[in-house]
Parts: C-alpha cells; structure tokens; sequence
C-alpha cells in the first residue's frame, strides 16, 4: 500500500433509512454533509425491471477523450476542447416558456434581471426558462408540498428515494416516456442516448420509463482523503495497513488546535471491516448490512476515536463546507468525501502546494486492502409533468439539450456561461470568475447530465489523479446488489426506522450507550419493516434477473 493515489465532489446526506446502514449525527455512511451529490440511488427506483423497455445505449463520439475509461472507470479529460463545436442545430422546444423545479447546493443565482448567464441561456434556447431553486435540504419537503397544492411545473427533479409511493406519484403526476425513449425510440435524442444503461434502471416503474436519470456512477463513491504535500512534508505514509496502524496515525495527527479528521468517518471504518455496502446478497436472498456480524467492531473502532479526541469537536454539527475549509487550512488531516469533491476544493483558498491523496481502506487486522463501497449510478431523476404531456416531445428536445456532452460548445455555455464574464481561458480551459461562480448555478446540473468526466479546469494533474485513484479501487468497489431497485416499504417507512437505528448509532459514537445496544436496535428495525424492505428487494432483485435472461 505505498502507492499514493491524488485526486477528487462530497458524499452526500444518505438515508439509511432506505434499508441500508443507519447515519448518524456522527457518523456517514458514504455520504455526506451538504452536497445532493448521491442521494438519488438510495432505494431510488423501479418497480418492475423489463431490460425491454431500457433506451438504447449510443455512446456519443464527437469528441475524443485524452485517456478512456474502462473497469467502471468514467473517461477523462486533461484539457478542455480547443474551440468546442456546436452538436446541435437550431434551438430546442417549441418556443414556448418552460418551467423548472430543482434542486441546488450552492447559494441563489442573482435574478433574470441581474444575471447575465440567465439571460444568455433564455437568448440560446428561444424561450424563457423560469427556474424555481430549492436548497437540496429542504427539496423532498418542498417537493412533497409542491406535488400536494398541484404546482409542478413542466419539468421537475427529485430525490427518488426520498418520496413515499414514488411509483404511484409518477403514474398520477409524470409522462409515460416509454414510447419516446425505450429501445431505438431514444436515438431522436442523442444526447440522452449517451446516457449509459444501468443509469436508465433508476427511471423505469412499473415497467415503463418515467424519468431520465443524471448519471454519477463511480464518481459518488465516498474515500478518504489525506493532505498529501503534509504527509510528504512530515515524512509520514498516510497508507496504514490496518486499522490500529489508523488509530496511532491519528493519534499522532491529533493535539493542540489539529486534529486528524474533521468527523467520524464510520463509512470508511465500515469498509475496513468488510461490511457490505448496503446489502449482500447470495443466491437472490439478500441480508442488510446493518446485521452484519462485524458492525459492532466497527463502532467500537469508530467510538474510540471519538472518545480519544481525534475528531474535530465541531465535526459534528459543521457543514462539509467548514470541513473542507478546515482540511484546506489544515485544522484537520484527514475528510471522507466523494469523487466528485475534487472541483469543489478549486474554489477555497489554496496554498501553494496543496495536493489530495486518496487512502483505500485497509482491512482492518491487516492483510491488504478492503473494497470501497461503489456510489450509486444515478443522483438524480427529472420528469416532464402530466400537465405538460402535450407538449412532451418539445420537452425532451429541450432536456436533451441540456444533456450536451462534455467537449461540446453546448456543454461549456451551461456549464461556464459567457468567455470573459463568467470564465477565462487558461490555455483551452474554462476557468471560473466571480462572477462565473454565482450567475451560473441554476441548478442546470440536475436537471440532467451527461456522463461524468473527470476534469479540473487549470490543473491537468488534478484529472489525471483522479483518474489514477479510481483505477485503483473502482475495479474491486462493492456494489449495492439492490442498486436501482425500488421497495414501496422502504420509500414509505424506511425514514422513520432508519432514523431510530441511526440515534443508536449515534449514542453508541457518543459514548452514551453501549456498542452492545446495536445489535437489539438492529434486529428492532428489522422487525419493524427492514425484513419487509428486503422481501420487496428479493422480489425486485428476482424480476431484474429474469428481464435479463
């Protein structure tokens, strides 16, 4: 484990509560703080699996990438495109004004009237495009009263495994895609044809396709960061080979006003003592991982290093934002966090030299590296409202254009804005202003996306990091065998007797109860609808496999 991987978006908020590990105060299972970064694949999605009506996979060719992906791995870009071509002609839609309903994790945009971005992107689509922003904290409540006094616009986001009865909702509130996007039907729209397979399993209910999904994939995997240029300049190896070998680390990280890690990262813990990722399934019966025979050494490994004062005394209550900001100043050494984090450190003040590692877990009595658990495929899911069914294929034509893939002069307007505005050119790479930072978070990127690239505008040794930590553990990552699934129990109950297993969890950490106290808690919540959210995934899981042949 002398291999130092580099590299880099923060795991978001997951909810256990789904039928996975519990979260609590302290704790992250692989996700995390602030950001909507992985919440879509929690317990999101389909009732039925049918493979037949999945749209058609075409991968979109327009424009090389510097190093392909493979293994899982998402493709990479060293530098932006010189002089990006359009992929489209003509605007998309059918002039009319559109309404949108998303979700953001980054302060409100200046208004229309204010914002120049805005008003480029109304000038470029041919109409005017309201978008109505919610804090992705408190979107699901929003959302649920939204749907309730019936003011869904014309096209909305959600976070699937947070709406009770999703498939119900969709029947009732959403079009049916099917006959628009299933099978050869979705090449009319070929930017959403770019969108790969297993991202489409999070959008079909009751086997039709209601949604297009915006993919993540590996890129929502949570690790373990380390400050690379501090190990190197201690002369320190941040690569333990078991979890004592962590403990001591920290140990020595942590005094004064420094501490080793900004909180509890029981996510990683989890994976060091092999704890699947959400479930484990053998021969189609599956079992959560909150049963695990090995949860309650991970607790007590986690516990300890609360009690011995190596986790930040704020870690608890700051936001990941605070914590990164601590991780940049170097209060802290240690933060778990996603892939995708990587861009976001781009916009704190960085000393010369600041570099990230990525630590894989080491099996926790030794003896090699343990997986890590693999993010879901999708954050998010977007529907056109039934409201707006006679104009749906207008719809689409705009979502596909917001879809343009990365390379493409469609994809560097929505995501940068105007050159000289809202970026500068380093070279060929969009580089962000001030300006660029605010006017142009509308919350585009949740609507829909085409898949994850790994890039840092400026900074090519940032991409190529990243590519060369993925490499490392993407391959062997653990999967979610109920990944894409959807359980009506777990949509319905799994909130609430997720959140009684997470203040276990969270006493536990605290030192307020026993690590005993978890396997009663656990075997609480299996009685409670956990056995029922497994019975609904078996069946799911048995339907997938017999639709794939």
């Amino acid at each position: 484990m002398s291999d130092i991987r580099t590299f880099g978006r923060e795991p978001s908020r997951r909810n256990v509560l789904l039928g996975g590990l519990g979260v609590g105060a302290f704790a992250l299972l692989s996700a995390a703080g602030c950001s909507n970064e992985g919440r879509g694949g929690v317990g999101a999605v389909s009732a039925a699996q049918n493979s037949s009506v999945l749209p058609k996979y075409i991968p979109y060719t327009g424009v090389p990438m510097d190093i392909k992906g493979t293994d899982g791995v998402p493709d990479t870009m060293l530098k932006y495109p010189a002089s990006p071509k359009k992929a489209t002609s003509g605007q998309p839609g059918d002039g009319e004004d559109v309404g949108v309903f998303v979700m953001t994790n980054t302060p409100a945009p200046p208004a229309l009237e204010k914002n120049a971005y805005w008003q480029e992107m109304n000038e470029r689509l041919g109409f005017g495009l309201s978008v109505a922003l919610t804090p992705s904290g408190d979107y699901s409540d929003r959302f649920q009263t939204t749907v309730a006094g019936d003011r869904l616009p014309d096209i909305f986001a959600m976070f699937s495994g947070d709406i009770p009865g999703l498939p119900s909702l969709l029947e009732e509130r959403a079009v049916d895609l099917t006959e628009h996007l299933s099978g050869d039907a979705v090449a009319k729209y070929p930017f959403l044809a770019n969108i790969p397979t297993e991202s489409w399993q999070s959008c079909v209910f009751n086997g039709k396709v209601f949604a297009v999904p915006v993919p993540r994939g590996p890129a929502q995997s949570g690790v373990m960061y380390a400050r690379q240029d501090f190990f190197e300049s201690q002369g320190i190896d941040p690569q333990v080979k078991s979890f004592e070998e962590f403990y001591d680390l920290c140990k020595e990280l942590s005094g004064g006003n420094t501490w080793a890690l900004g909180r509890v990262p029981l996510g990683f813990i989890r994976q060091m003592y092999e704890i699947p990722n959400g479930w484990s399934e053998d021969g189609g019966t599956l079992t959560s991982a909150n049963l695990h025979e090995r949860q309650e050494d991970a607790l007590e490994a986690a516990r300890r290093l609360v009690a011995d004062g190596f986790v930040h005394p704020d870690g608890v209550t700051a936001a990941q934002p605070q914590r990164k900001t601590w991780l940049v100043n170097g209060t802290i050494r240690f933060l778990d966090d996603t892939f995708s984090a990587w861009p976001d450190f781009s916009n704190y003040p960085l000393g010369e030299g600041f570099r990230l590692a990525v630590v894989p877990p080491p099996r926790a009595e030794g003896g090699g590296t343990a997986g890590i658990h693999l993010g879901p495929a999708v954050q998010n899911i977007t529907s056109i409202s039934a409201k707006s069914a006679d104009r749906v294929e207008a719809l689409l034509d705009v979502i596909n254009y917001l879809a343009a893939p990365f390379g493409t002069e469609e994809h560097l307007f929505k995501t940068y804005g105007i050159e000289g505005v809202h970026y500068e050119l380093d070279g060929t790479d969009p580089v962000p202003t001030e300006k660029g930072r605010t006017e142009v978070q509308l919350g585009l990127k949740y609507v829909v996306e085409g898949p994850w690239v790994n890039f840092q505008a400026g900074d090519p040794s940032v991409a190529q990091a990243e590519h060369d930590a993925q490499t490392a553990v993407v391959p062997t990552a653990v999967k979610n065998p109920t990944s894409g699934l959807f359980s009506e129990t777990a949509s319905r109950k799994g909130g609430q007797i997720g959140g009684t297993l997470a203040a276990v969890e969270t006493d536990i950490l605290a030192g307020r109860k026993k690590v005993a106290a978890w396997r009663p808690a656990a075997e609480a919540w299996a009685r409670s609808g956990g056995d029922k959210i497994r019975d609904e995934y078996q069946v799911a899981l048995a339907d997938r496999k017999k639709s794939q042949g």
